[in-house]
């Protein structure tokens, strides 16, 4: 019987972050594994529970209503009421989870539908805002159980949130090695429970830009012929490694006066007036784009000379296998997962973070690396010559349904 796949996807937040890219990958993944996909969205824009199904009669998304107050998953109890109302319970199907914590919603998945089975995404580790990704200092305040001080009771409580939710599910998918590693030892996780399967990206056709020369894509965006373009895609936030980051450039204007920094990304709350105040002295030479078309970003891919990625922890981010599948070379932090996906000398220079309370020697690494990638074309050319191969090898849309293939067969 052909299987049956339930996603969860909490649409405010998806549409603003990688989950929305992942699953877009992940159902065409699915079909390709001649699996039916319902999206179950949660805060659509509907006034009441809505089912939307194919010409087949099947159903292929059920969209909630805002709840009045809190997240989908701080209303387990409704949440899967509802869900056997529609769905009946069958060796065939799978949960899929993204959002965290959730334990009380995957316990209630388990004891409501104990036939199906429940499949958990790590999309995102609770202490890493919180420890701004040292892994070091998770692990102190996790061993150290008697820890007094707010962000660590904090951190504590969503761990043990975290350990519960990971008990009650069938499979764990981590889209990178360190976290793989950390659920192993930390989280104390057998292994035959964990897939690590990395975020997979069809290669996208471009067309429009493949024809386009790389001088004339510049005039079209009125960039000089002789300025060079570091770019950085992503929310411009402080977990992202934007301040370092304009720190950074800061530094490098003394030494190449003719580079633009080109930051593209949705700005939420009063973040963009931040950064254009901590950027007044050099603003000319930093364009904040927000916001902007496939089509555009396809655009800057193709005219930028550095791809900038100095986040303080990811897990399998978008934007840099986007990077890697453009040929784009790649200056990034030696942050918590995305030390998983580069390698110095090889498809980047990595820039460490070093001291966490000292933005000064991040910044510094930073404009250090840039300035010599900057400064070496040849070099310019071999880490995106091997960004390009590694994409191939790890981050293409073939190896995510390869991954996802073996996770559906350790479920039968």
């Amino acid at each position: 019987m052909k299987r049956q796949v339930f996603v969860f996807d909490e649409y405010v937040s998806s549409q603003k972050n990688g989950i929305g890219s992942f699953l877009k990958e992940f159902c065409n993944c699915m079909k390709q594994l001649d699996a039916a996909v319902c999206m179950l969205v949660f805060n659509a824009d509907v006034k009441e529970l809505t089912i939307e199904r194919d010409g087949e009669g099947r159903m292929e998304r059920m969209l909630f209503p805002f709840f009045p107050a809190g997240q989908f998953t701080h209303h387990a109890g409704i949440v899967v009421r509802l869900l056997r109302l529609y769905i009946v319970d069958s060796p065939d199907n799978l949960f899929f989870v993204n959002h965290s914590p959730c334990e009380r919603l995957a316990e209630m998945l388990k004891s409501d539908f104990p036939l199906s089975k429940v499949v958990f995404i790590i999309h995102d580790l609770g202490w890493t805002s919180g420890c701004m990704g040292d892994e070091r200092r998770f692990r102190q305040i996790i061993e150290a159980a008697n820890d007094e001080q707010e962000n660590a009771r904090h951190i504590q409580d969503f761990y043990a949130r975290e350990v519960k939710t990971y008990g009650f599910v069938d499979r764990v998918v981590c889209l990178s090695e360190d976290t793989r590693h950390l659920l192993q030892t930390v989280y104390a996780l057998p292994s035959e429970k964990l897939f690590l399967i990395p975020n997979g990206l069809k290669e996208c056709d471009g067309n429009d830009v493949q024809c386009a020369t790389r001088e004339e894509l510049k005039r079209e965006l009125f960039i000089p012929a002789d300025e060079k373009i570091i770019l950085y895609v992503g929310r411009p936030t402080r977990q992202k490694g934007v301040y370092a980051l304009l720190n950074a450039f800061h530094f490098l204007l003394k030494k190449k006066p003719s580079v633009r920094l080109v930051i593209i990304g949705s700005d939420n709350g009063n973040r963009i007036e931040n950064l254009l105040t901590i950027s007044s002295g050099f603003a000319t030479r930093v364009s904040f784009l927000g916001l902007i078309s496939k089509e555009e970003l396809e655009k800057w891919y193709a005219v930028a000379d550095v791809g900038v990625i100095p986040s303080y922890y990811e897990q399998c981010p978008y934007v840099g296998i986007e990077m890697m599948m453009h040929g784009l070379p790649v200056v990034a932090s030696d942050g918590f997962g995305l030390r998983n996906m580069f390698q110095d000398g090889v498809n980047a220079l990595i820039a460490p973070i070093g001291n966490r309370e000292d933005m000064e020697e991040f910044s510094c690494n930073l404009a250090k690396a840039i300035d010599e990638l900057l400064s070496s074309e040849e070099l310019r050319k071999t880490l995106g010559r091997n960004a390009r191969e590694i994409y191939h090898s790890y981050y293409s849309e073939k190896q995510m349904l390869k991954g996802y293939k073996d996770l559906l067969a350790s479920l039968d």
